[in-house]
């Protein structure tokens, strides 16, 4: 097959009809063909596969062969149990368990084709390690995915949107409509896989189905992620689940796009100037106090030490607004010693690693002009420029340095060594708010990936792969 391909105006005959070309999609083509299919077509919007894969860090395994080779004693029944507990049994538990089991196996797969892993945590003292961070990140495994379904023969289509799936008179699936920016195209084949993505380019999806959207909200992956395969399954009797749960992150200060996220990775590069990053992640620092727009605290800022962990109940605070609270003490600190950056240890590679390392020139940079930041000699100037009541501002500073000196909070029980009182002005506010890492939930299938219709019964040669479909996670991320 060419590298990539625009399909102008000709009908199309194929086994598989896979629509959407990111990670799931070039996944479920190479493994059709794997299978036994001798032909199939991929149907990509977009000028070019990848998706949100492309922005990935890591990918979830458990019993997979980098866990051996490390000695990690890992079990599936132990992960599963796990799992329906965190998710309080509200989940299809056969599709868990089948996402479960088929995972250790899908890293061995992905070994095959040449992608390498490393085993990190994702919050501090994780056990057992199911993270397997991609060396080369998303844009090697696309490019590895990418190779593979060409060297197979599959036929990739970009810029090919699907519009309609077409059923045949006994209700099974008889293929796809695609419009191209020649025309519309029909391709006839049993079998259709939708793997479009999550919807978090759809602000309509999204005021929809998340109770806590706000406008301000940006969205951190592809701008083609607008929920296409949703209407696609419900035209043909497709039943829905899980829409309205969401993979969020924050408070965060940075608006942020999927090309936004590319340059941000750029430029964590310690060898540069790491300080516009470090501005970016002290949101997130645990041993200041995080306030809403009612002045109050809301939150144990250290309870997960997970940047993710935090996404909903930034989104549930009044207008979606988080404040975070310096003195001019605590700044000088974290010039001397560094950030501890709640990401997960070694979201960056090695050498963009930015945490507990010097950041000479923080204080004189946060001085700098900052949409983002109010420094102020006094709580009631902060308050006002925060838009909170002044006296609620006061109450809240003086209960959080009074717990402090105690080395105890009465409220929220935050770890004693993160408890450091705010009194040496210069005082300092910088505002964030949650943004939408991805979308959960959406089309119903059975742990066999077939979609399933209102009436509880599989649509003959339909399937759902990805964060198109639901069914396995609950309300948030884990």
């Amino acid at each position: 097959m060419s590298s990539l391909e625009t399909p102008g105006t000709e009908d199309l005959q194929a086994d598989v009809v896979v629509i959407g070309a990111g990670g799931a999609g070039m996944a479920a083509a190479i493994t059709a063909i794997e299978k036994g299919c001798t032909s199939v077509v991929l149907l990509e919007k977009a000028g070019s596969p990848g998706g949100s894969t492309a922005l990935a860090h890591d990918i979830f395994g458990i019993e997979s062969p980098v866990q051996e080779r490390a000695w990690f004693d890992t079990s599936k029944d132990d992960m599963f149990k796990f799992h329906m507990d965190w998710t309080h049994w509200t989940v299809d538990p056969r599709i868990v368990r089948a996402f479960i089991d088929k995972s250790g196996d899908t890293i061995r797969w992905l070994e095959k084709m040449g992608q390498r892993f490393e085993l990190r945590m994702m919050y501090p003292n994780q056990s057992p390690w199911v993270r397997h961070s991609l060396l080369g990140r998303g844009v090697e495994l696309c490019r590895l995915l990418r190779k593979n379904t060409e060297d197979r023969g599959a036929r990739l289509l970009t810029r090919t949107r699907a519009t309609k799936i077409l059923l045949d008179d006994r209700g099974r699936v008889s293929g796809v409509v695609a419009a191209t920016k020649d025309g519309e195209i029909v391709v006839q084949a049993k079998t259709v896989v939708i793997t479009t993505g999550g919807y978090g380019n759809n602000r309509e999806m999204l005021q929809k189905y998340y109770p806590h959207y706000k406008e301000s909200m940006t969205y951190d992956g592809p701008r083609s992620n607008t929920g296409d395969g949703i209407p696609l399954a419900t035209e043909v009797g497709a039943a829905l689940v899980g829409l309205g749960s969401m993979n969020l992150h924050g408070p965060s200060s940075l608006p942020q796009s999927g090309a936004d996220l590319l340059a941000i990775d750029d430029a964590l590069d310690v060898r540069g100037n790491p300080l516009k990053v470090a501005i970016m992640a002290m949101c997130l620092e645990p041993d200041t106090i995080w306030v809403n727009k009612r002045g109050e605290r809301y939150v144990n800022e250290c309870f997960l030490l997970q940047f993710f962990a935090y996404g909903h109940i930034v989104a549930r605070q009044p207008e979606g607004i988080s404040y975070t609270i310096y003195d001019s003490a605590l700044v000088r600190e974290k010039e001397r010693a560094g950030i501890h950056y709640q990401e997960a240890p070694g979201w960056s590679p090695p050498d963009t690693w930015i945490c507990h390392i010097p950041l000479p020139g923080l204080e004189r940079e946060m001085c700098k002009p900052h949409d983002v930041i109010k420094i102020a000699d006094t709580w009631d100037e902060l308050a006002d420029w925060m838009e909170v009541d002044r006296i609620a501002l006061k109450t809240t500073v003086d209960q959080y340095n009074a717990a402090c000196d105690q080395a105890h909070d009465p409220v929220y029980g935050k770890d004693r060594k993160y408890l450091k009182p705010l009194r040496t002005p210069p005082y300092y506010a910088i505002v964030g708010q949650a943004h939408i890492c991805d979308t959960i939930g959406g089309i119903k299938i059975d742990e066999k990936m077939r979609v399933i219709d209102t009436e509880d019964a599989p649509i003959p040669g339909l399937y759902a792969a990805g964060v198109t479909n639901g069914g396995r996670a609950a309300e948030t991320y884990d």
